[in-house]
């Protein structure tokens, strides 16, 4: 058998087609990306209802602050609120919530600027944490441990030094 000119010519005219196919889809993909990509309020609002339920479920064994007000039972609470919205003043960061379970552990959920702006040292980060301990147990009969949210979310430190992935107790405000 004899190869002609003509079937060589085929061959590397079929393999310069499929490299422009190529080229062509793949500069195609990065100018175009950006125009069939769209902001949905729908999906923002589902997805803040999802959130929304999550954090419902969280707190379900816990009791609010204002849903034990409500209810007409007697808590040490808007107290215990008061002394943390005290103590977080100087640190200029916003309590968002603050609610306590049955066992007995106090949930402080502060905005992330504590995390953003915080630049101390391990001992700092230690004061600032048994210091929220101290207050709060001041105030709150029962209380046995602290923890602490940012944003309704755990975080594992703020300033890479005590680990408030768990809740604190008693022990960190021994320290100091």
């Amino acid at each position: 058998m004899r190869k002609t000119r003509r079937s060589k010519s085929s061959g590397t005219f079929i393999i310069l087609l499929i490299a422009t196919f190529a080229v062509s889809v793949g500069a195609s993909y990065f100018l175009m990306k950006g125009k069939f990509s769209f902001e949905s309020a729908f999906i923002d609002e589902i997805e803040s209802r999802q959130a929304d339920t999550a954090r419902k479920e969280q707190k379900k064994d816990t009791s609010g602050l204002y849903e034990r007000q409500e209810s007409g039972v007697s808590s040490p609470l808007p107290a215990a609120e008061d002394a943390v919205r005290k103590y977080l003043r100087d640190y200029k960061v916003r309590l968002l919530d603050l609610y306590m379970d049955n066992a007995g552990v106090v949930y402080v959920d502060m905005g992330d600027e504590l995390k953003k702006n915080f630049r101390g040292d391990a001992s700092e980060e230690l004061r600032t944490f048994a210091g929220l301990y101290r207050s709060i147990e001041a105030v709150v009969p029962g209380f046995t441990a602290l923890k602490v949210l940012m944003e309704g979310h755990e975080t594992e430190t703020i300033g890479g030094h005590i680990d408030i992935s768990k809740p604190l107790g008693k022990e960190i405000a021994e320290d100091i």
